[in-house]
């Protein structure tokens, strides 16, 4: 009797809120010419035309899923043609504005969960609430989503969890992204039984936002806002986890570095 053999397969994933995608077309290139992710998702595309991002990837042979909106926000994910996906889109986070795509990796039973939070400043106004808001109908997508699949949320969260995310906590005191409604809601999405990838890493080599202003990069006072949250199950087919900070370093960079997973399924 024969015997059917499930052999396991890799799947690199690569997270980068780029700040613009017409300004950063060089160097999502040469992360594409040089990491060759299966997946990459991106944030903060800027965008409003679909059929420009989608033809950048092309050649690449990459297909793209996005929400677009111009100027502002933005998100897309771009995955290798040969894989077997359904996209999915929850309409209440992106009511307003362009923050959220859905990706189920149906051989894998993986639903890839790519995010743009909303910053929420300044705190005294509405736009905190929104953020909160935001917050939570995410946190319900992804119950819903667990019912069936393993899960990887990431993006950019505009979350400080912990006081050690910052180089210095002090300067974000009244800051939206570390406020105690926010950090609830960041550990709502951990108490679903979800693991941040980065937690055990050492705290300077995972900061992933480095302010322009001041050459914050080159004195290494960053914060801790983009994240790799998993399904347990996944946390044992782990082979690597990255934060690419040469990225930050080059010309015209983005002031986010983008973040590796590396899978081994």
């Amino acid at each position: 009797m024969a015997v059917e053999v499930h052999l396991a397969s890799k799947l690199k994933i690569i997270s980068w809120n780029v700040n613009s995608l017409r300004a950063r077309e060089p160097l999502v290139q040469r992360l594409i010419q040089e990491e060759k992710p299966d997946i990459i998702c991106l944030q903060e595309l800027k965008i409003d035309d679909k059929i420009y991002v989608s033809d950048f990837f092309k050649p690449y042979s990459y297909n793209t899923i996005s929400q677009n909106q111009k100027s502002y926000n933005g998100v897309s994910i771009s995955y290798q043609e040969e894989m077997p996906i359904k996209d999915i889109s929850f309409s209440e986070l992106n009511k307003l504005q362009a923050r959220n795509n859905v990706l189920l990796l149906e051989k894998q039973g993986i639903a890839l969960v790519n995010n743009y939070f909303p910053n929420g400043n300044p705190i005294d106004t509405e736009k905190f609430s929104y953020k909160i808001n935001w917050m939570d109908l995410l946190y319900n997508q992804i119950k819903q989503l667990k019912k069936n699949y393993e899960v990887i949320i990431t993006g950019d969260f505009n979350v400080i969890p912990r006081d050690e995310d910052a180089h210095d906590i002090k300067k974000y005191r009244k800051d939206a992204l570390a406020q105690p409604e926010t950090r609830k809601e960041f550990y709502k999405y951990l108490n679903l039984d979800l693991l941040d990838v980065f937690e055990s890493e050492p705290k300077k080599n995972s900061y992933t936002f480095f302010d322009y202003k001041t050459y914050k990069f080159g004195k290494e006072e960053g914060i801790r806002i983009d994240f790799f949250l998993i399904s347990p199950f996944l946390k044992n087919k782990i082979m690597k986890v990255k934060v690419l900070k040469e990225y930050r370093d080059m010309e015209r960079p983005s002031d986010h570095c983008p973040i590796l997973m590396d899978l081994n399924i």
